[in-house]
């Protein structure tokens, strides 16, 4: 699959929340892991419906987000935070016109996530596997 499209939702020494639209699909994805040796990241990535995909794209064109906008991102993410719906993605760097590769994750892999993030936790995080 390609980006089409890719909007920072969230940015913070180089730890990245994101909407990108890829051909027929649009995700929310954020950085959950980082290897500082290989400069790879591990996004949590979630699919989102076409309205949810719609209020996402509204919320972007304002460039500055409320914490009202923070609140319809999260409940859009908790909405469709399902197993059918959750990816993971591994690579150094997100641009448009990249082509990647989602992982499918396991029921017993999804993460309550709230933006924005506080990027301490992966600092702190010891698991390797996801």
């Amino acid at each position: 699959m390609t980006i089409i499209q890719l909007h920072i939702l969230d940015w913070y020494d180089d730890i990245i929340t994101s909407w990108i639209s890829l051909e027929n699909d649009s995700y929310i994805f954020t950085c959950v892991q980082k290897d500082f040796t290989n400069g790879e990241k591990i996004y949590y990535g979630v699919k989102t419906d076409e309205k949810s995909s719609e209020q996402i794209q509204n919320i972007i064109e304002k460039k500055t987000f409320t914490k009202r906008d923070w609140s319809t991102i999260n409940r859009i993410f908790e909405e469709n935070n399902k197993s059918d719906n959750v990816f993971l993605l591994r690579t150094a760097s997100l641009s448009v016109g990249l082509d990647i590769t989602l992982s499918k994750v396991k029921k017993s892999d999804i993460r309550a996530i709230r933006f924005p993030v506080d990027i301490s936790t992966l600092y702190t995080c010891q698991d390797k596997d996801l």
